[in-house]
């Protein structure tokens, strides 16, 4: 397929096959990025709010070992970021429907639900993979998005990374969100400069760039966004962000919402991708990627002080603190929605032992019955709801009185 327009940044290519597309995009063309770098030389600015951005990635994670929930909060980062991803995609949901539709035997199988369960389950077996030391790479990926397309209950044997093992892209794709109206940037055409970019891609990743770690997370996450090779790629760029910091051991859980981030700022961040594509600016880039993620890291440690001082708050009412009902009050301290089955699962209790604790939690005020029913009840937790729901965003320090009140 012949250049229409060679630049620095990359190459244009010829828009074929999308209709609806701004005709302005269609004159520019479909854009391929240069190959990523080896190493990259950035302003001093530029590198101090990156290592200030990772200290804050190293914080959060020590703090979240602080809850007795810390699974708890890793759900809901990931009910957030899945949240997100859906703004971002033109699936809008309330933030309690989603609270919903993740609780064990309550979702009601509506196509959020179900699209929100693949999204989550895919990043679970993508945690999962990435922890136990399997590849980041596009072979991981193209099967992640067979899972969310509901085509694959889980990753398949993954043998290598060649052409062969990745499902290529065989349509168009932008960016921009899913109506081509609203498309900013045209990804290049499916072929054989797709496939040579993608292999590039995860040599890239797996090579090494000498290069800060968020800059080299932020580099990775432009290319995928940019290539958009396989299905799904805006979403499992995003989710690449959080897989490649567990990779490199800045976390050991997918604990930020990266997707809610962006689809608050998702202005700005179109105006640093395109500034990136015509401009070539890196440094601009990287600090908006930087400051993001110490935004988020800054978010989720308010969270982390506001759920401890609502658990001792909890505790402070139990009279008699046997070991079970303390253990599942601590639990609660991330867990705005729950149901006797996940309190049994998550404190190995039986139903009804766990069952006999809510009963007694709801005299204390520490619950309250969302649906008054006795079969499949849903309790919420008044205080930890308002919490997670005021978390977006969560309000500056300044607004602790909000949650004195």
């Amino acid at each position: 397929m012949p250049d229409a327009m060679p630049a620095e940044t990359g190459r244009w290519f010829l828009a074929e096959g999308i209709d609806d597309i701004p005709p302005r995009l269609r004159l520019a063309g479909a854009f391929l990025p240069r190959p990523l770098p080896s190493m990259v030389r950035l302003q001093p600015q530029t590198y101090r709010i990156l290592a200030e951005a990772e200290q804050a990635v190293g914080r959060l994670d020590e703090a979240a070992a602080r809850l007795p929930n810390r699974a708890g909060l890793v759900r809901l980062a990931q009910l957030r970021d899945v949240h997100g991803s859906g703004e971002l995609g033109g699936v809008f949901a309330a933030l309690r429907e989603l609270l919903l539709a993740d609780l064990p035997g309550i979702g009601g199988g509506s196509a959020v639900d179900d699209d929100l369960r693949r999204h989550l389950h895919a990043n679970d077996e993508a945690v999962a993979w990435v922890r136990a030391g399997g590849a980041l790479n596009l072979a991981l990926l193209s099967q992640l998005g067979t899972i969310i397309d509901g085509a694959a209950d889980g990753l398949g044997f993954i043998e290598g990374d060649d052409v062969s093992e990745v499902n290529w892209r065989s349509g168009p794709a932008w960016l921009g969100g899913p109506d081509p109206r609203d498309a900013y940037l045209l990804t290049v055409p499916p072929g054989a400069e797709l496939q040579t970019s993608g292999m590039q891609w995860s040599a890239w990743v797996d090579s090494g760039c000498e290069a800060p770690l968020l800059a080299r997370v932020a580099l990775g996450h432009y290319q995928l966004s940019v290539l958009a090779p396989v299905a799904h790629a805006d979403h499992l760029s995003r989710l690449y962000i959080t897989l490649a910091l567990i990779r490199e051991g800045a976390l050991r859980d997918p604990l930020l919402p990266v997707s809610e981030w962006l689809s608050r700022h998702r202005d700005d961040y179109r105006d640093h991708i395109l500034d990136m594509v015509h401009k070539g600016d890196l440094d601009g880039f990287l600090v908006f990627f930087a400051t993001g993620i110490q935004e988020l890291c800054r978010s989720q440690l308010r969270f982390i002080t506001r759920a401890e001082r609502i658990s001792e708050e909890h505790l402070g009412r139990l009279g008699k603190r046997m070991d079970g009902i303390v253990r599942v009050t601590r639990d609660l301290a991330a867990t705005p929605l729950t149901t006797n089955l996940q309190i049994a699962q998550r404190n190995d209790l039986t139903v009804q032992q766990a069952a006999s604790l809510t009963k007694q939690l709801m005299r204390l005020g520490v619950i309250s019955s969302m649906n008054g029913r006795s079969y499949r009840q849903v309790f919420t937790v008044p205080d930890v709801m308002n919490l997670f729901e005021l978390s977006y965003p969560t309000p500056p320090d300044g607004d602790d009185d909000v949650f004195a009140q």
